[in-house]
């Protein structure tokens, strides 16, 4: 099916969306009324009031009773249903944001009483849906002492830790960039990591809701989980808030590291939120402003060095909702942020030359719309685009002595004496360091409500979703584009002396741009269609098919991908005694990834560099028992001369070079990478008082990204004619990658406190890691020199890292019985417990010497060996009291509050080991362990391979558990 052919499948049949998916994401009111007796009553009349409605809207019951109201922005409601001989009725229920909430109505027969009011109703949408979904309301969010962005109400939820390189978010068992995360419905990830960016304010904030199971086939481009956060869009009346956050890393304990230093400055963070009508219910307006210029103490590793670290963070939002009339709607946002940056840095680094300043600048625009067509027809179409540009970042000189970064092979490749990446390098346009992570997407979805008393009631949903990312950026490594991987290091105190042996341990690696980039393209175009089935009073259905045809250009404006897949998705809710309050949820879903921008540019030469690597031969460098030592400036021209003396970049590679458009290239037939997914699930609702949930979830995935280099793949050559073996990036069915879990929540309302909980027991299980620090997403290697490697020690199945067994989240809030005069008061608590997380303890092995080359130009000289099972060695288990208190007391007279909120996480200032060094050494890196034949023989440790000298010690404050911490913040809402 081509891209034409499957625009006019979706229009024709665009008859989509009640409730939103990848769009601005407002709620649904969807139920039945009846009389007495239970039968349905046709010819009602349905209206719904709300603060956060223009006007109102309505609905008229069908022949079975049922009536659905879609579009409504989340909020509480008043639901007033009418009929003549009856006994009108109003009910108040809470909407949420993308979820469609079950209302079943009876109605009396007329009397003297003409209206009845029904309090207290229990938002049940958690218990009547299979999808597994937390929903956190803003005014939740901030009686606890839980921090107010998008990542912590994300981290809240069971099933999601930060347990991707650099803590980076994972939801589900999937990787930590196969998450989708939209901002009032737009797209923020970032392109490579696939993080949600800051891109909004806090007090600007409405809800957030986070799922992570059975997920409908109106989202797609992803593996993991959707987060879904909503802000504020204005009202009848004017309303505000301003907002300063005071921190001061003065207000923190210090971790046990020795080096561990504060620095006594108090930084506040400024909020300015508004919004209210120009128009009532006609037009409404919002806008916020944040501003904060932190400044953060850092402790370089190893050495110990404390610098400061300053990044200034202006945000702005404008929003403007525009109600044509009842039926039509627009909304209207911007968001931008900008930030400057002193003392940043890549990857993990022991000195000062090694920061860089830099900046960056995004921005998210969105158009919404919404139509009701007919009483059971409805349109929604978005267009949205966002931008995110870093400028200057990396080194600012070129030369080969301080613009090339040296590694400390010994100390987890830690970087030293320059910046990674170059500032000072210009392109053919005169631009430097200027790089472009930016989407754009636009849909049109529509829905059609069909209800009969045979086949129950349908929410029919048809859509289609254009959507396409793209990167720009001359990717230089270095500003030399040269680096050093040396054998170790000497530190005294601050000064690094590099260690440089001619023993095969010390490489000189080229990293020469290949060429320029013209931006890649990666598109998506997709077309889906879901019915939310209501059967009968009992079971209903939820039926779902996507379908993804991608088409992908890299860097260079090479087509490389040409792609299309179908994700299906079904699932059931049966209410066990048609009361609701018992319910039993199953489903099956697949979900299939976007094409990652790593992937299409695997093998571009637009933007990319090279990668030559030689042993270094030349005279041995600080490795006397005694000084004096030379400094990098004073060891680099060392190696340099010998390396220039012998030819250069002309001399024989210690491996194979990897040469995008050369000697690298993406396999035809590439697909996305999939995962299909089985949840079960029973649900219980507890009075009027609060719900439990349990769900099993499994999830197995395939199709991930691996490197193919074999006799198969053959020969290249680059300009100059020399030969090189040619790596095909493709698909590998030999990784292996599975999840587990079962997910608990609970939550229960007393009189003044609230009460609830979650806890996940979860597996992670296979034989690929799939991304790290450095790179972000990787490319297996288990089809790479094959020969050289075995899967028992190569690639075993394991636990991931990223694997957590337990994860329980309790909290709870009070609010605490005082005098009117006093205002408000509400105590909250989190109590954290997060089990250690898998780590792997492999080293590198050379097997050259135990493999007759079958032909290889240059074999691989190194290759990994787990000298343990894959992920069995975890620090410690981390347990976290957090306490916050809020006050609130209003003026009279003046509709103005002014607030206190403080926060100490850490209550008890518990400081439990959370990382540190994994170094396992070899004869690979140290003569001192005999070599050993990996197909044949099992290394003794002590003999063939040993922990380093530091194993298992933290390295830095940030191995430790966060310490003890205060902040507050105060302000006042109007």
């Amino acid at each position: 099916m081509n891209m034409k052919t499957l625009i006019a499948f979706c229009l024709a049949l665009a008859v989509a969306a009640g409730a939103a998916a990848q769009g601005n994401p407002t709620g649904t009111i969807r139920g039945q009324v009846v009389d007495p007796d239970k039968l349905a009553l046709p010819g009602v009349t349905v209206t719904v009031t709300s603060p956060a409605l223009q006007g109102a809207r309505t609905a008229v019951t069908s022949a079975n009773g049922d009536f659905i109201i879609p579009f409504l922005p989340a909020g509480e409601y008043t639901v007033t249903v009418e009929l003549q001989g009856f006994q009108a009725q109003k009910q108040t229920i809470g909407v949420a944001m993308a979820e469609t909430q079950p209302l079943m109505i009876k109605m009396s027969l007329a009397s003297l009483t003409e209206t009845v009011n029904v309090t207290g109703t229990t938002n049940t949408e958690v218990l009547t849906t299979s999808t597994v979904a937390e929903t956190y309301k803003k005014d939740t969010l901030e009686r606890l002492p839980i921090g107010r962005t998008l990542n912590d109400a994300t981290l809240l939820a069971p099933g999601v830790a930060p347990n991707g390189p650099s803590g980076n978010i994972m939801m589900s068992g999937a990787l930590s960039f196969e998450n989708l995360f939209l901002v009032n419905g737009v797209v923020v990830n970032e392109n490579l990591r696939g993080q949600a960016l800051n891109l909004f304010i806090e007090d600007a904030i409405q809800e957030t809701k986070v799922s992570t199971g059975s997920i409908s086939a109106e989202y797609g481009r992803f593996q993991g989980g959707v987060v879904n956060m909503i802000t504020k869009s204005g009202g009848n009346n004017f309303s505000g808030s301003f907002r300063t956050t005071f921190d001061n890393d003065a207000w923190r304990s210090l971790t046990p590291d020795p080096n561990d230093q504060k620095v006594d400055t108090v930084t506040p963070t400024y909020e300015l939120t508004a919004g209210g009508p120009i128009r009532k219910d006609k037009v409404w307006f919002f806008g916020a402003y944040r501003l904060t210029d932190p400044k953060r103490n850092k402790t370089l590793d190893y050495t110990g060095v404390n610098f400061t670290y300053d990044t200034k963070d202006t945000r702005y939002e404008a929003k403007v909702t525009y109600a044509l009339n009842q039926k039509n709607n627009i909304k209207a946002s911007y968001t931008k942020r900008t930030t400057a940056s002193k003392n940043n840095w890549f990857g993990s680094v022991m000195d000062l030359a090694s920061l860089y300043d830099n900046s960056t600048e995004q921005t998210l625009t969105t158009v919404n719309y919404t139509n009701v067509l007919t009483s059971n027809i409805f349109l929604e179409g978005q267009y949205s685009r966002k931008i995110s540009a870093t400028m200057d970042t990396g080194s600012r000189f070129s030369d080969p002595i301080k613009g090339t970064y040296i590694t400390d092979r010994s100390r987890n490749s830690y970087r030293y004496n320059a910046p990674t990446f170059c500032a000072v390098c210009y392109d053919s346009t005169g631009t430097g360091w200027l790089e472009h992570r930016d989407n754009w997407d636009w849909f049109v979805k529509m829905s059609y409500f069909v209800s009969t008393k045979k086949t129950g009631s349908h929410n029919l949903v048809f859509g289609f979703d254009n959507y396409k990312e793209w990167r720009k950026n001359n990717n230089w490594q270095s500003g030399s584009s040269f680096a050093v991987n040396g054998t170790s290091a000497i530190i005294n105190g601050t000064s690094i002396f590099p260690v440089l042996k001619n023993d095969n341990t010390t490489y000189i690696n080229w990293m020469p741009l290949v060429k320029e980039t013209v931006g890649n393209d990666i598109r998506t175009y997709s077309g889906y269609i879901n019915d939310a089935w209501r059967l009968s009073n009992k079971l209903s259905f939820n039926i779902g098919a996507r379908y993804d045809m991608n088409r992908s250009k890299d860097q260079s404006g090479a087509e490389v991908v040409k792609d299309s897949q179908w994700s299906p998705r079904v699932g059931f809710s049966w209410d066990i005694k048609g009361d609701a309050k018992w319910i039993a949820n199953a489903a099956f879903s697949r979900y299939v990834m976007g094409i990652s921008t790593a992937l299409v540019d695997a093998g571009s030469a637009g933007g990319r560099t090279a990668s030559y690597s030689w042993y270094y031969k030349g005279p041995n460098i600080n490795t006397a028992a005694a000084g004096p030592y030379l400094t990098a400036d004073q060891a680099l021209p060392i190696l340099w001369k010998w390396f220039n003396d012998n030819g250069g970049v002309n001399m024989k590679t210690r491996t194979a070079p990897s040469i995008p458009g050369v000697s690298t290239r993406v396999k035809d037939g590439v697909v996305s990478p999939s995962s299909n997914e089985f949840s079960f699930g029973i649900a219980n609702q507890l009075g009027d008082k609060g719900v439990w949930r349990v769900d099993y979830v499994y999830r197995k995935s395939g199709d991930m990204y691996g490197d193919y280099l074999d006799m198969s793949t053959g020969l290249v050559a680059d300009p100059t004619g020399r030969q090189f073996n040619l790596t095909l990036t493709g698909n590998t069915p030999l990784a292996k990658r599975t999840y587990q879990s079962v997910v608990t929540n609970f939550n229960y309302r007393f009189k003044s406190v609230i009460v609830s909980a979650n806890y996940t027991l979860s597996k992670m299980w296979g034989n690929v890691n799939g991304e790290n620090t450095g790179s972000g997403p990787i490319r297996a290697d288990l089809n790479w020199y094959p020969e050289y490697k075995q899967e028992g020690w190569n690639y075993p199945l394991g636990y991931n890292p990223g694997d957590q067994r337990h994860k329980f989240r309790g909290m709870v809030t009070y609010r605490v019985p005082v005098p009117q005069s006093v205002g408000s008061l509400d105590i909250g608590m989190v109590q954290r417990y997060d089990s250690p997380v898998a780590q792997d303890i492999a080293g590198t092995v050379d097997s050259r010497s135990y493999v007759n080359n079958p032909g290889y130009l240059n074999p691989t000289s190194g290759v990994t060996y787990y000298f343990i099972g894959r992920g069995d060695y975890r620090f410690d288990p981390v347990w976290t009291t957090d306490l916050s208190v809020m006050w609130g007391k209003k003026i009279p007279g003046i509709h103005t509050e002014v607030f206190f909120r403080g926060v100490i996480t850490n209550l008890f200032n518990n400081a439990a080991v959370t990382g540190g060094d994994t170094t396992v050494n070899t004869n690979y890196n140290n003569k001192a362990y005999a070599v050993f034949n990996p197909f044949t023989s099992a290394p003794v440790q002590g003999t063939n391979w040993d922990y380093s000298s530091i194993f298992g010690r933290p390295q830095s404050k940030d191995d430790y558990q966060r310490a003890r911490l205060f902040t507050f913040s105060v302000g006042v809402r109007f």
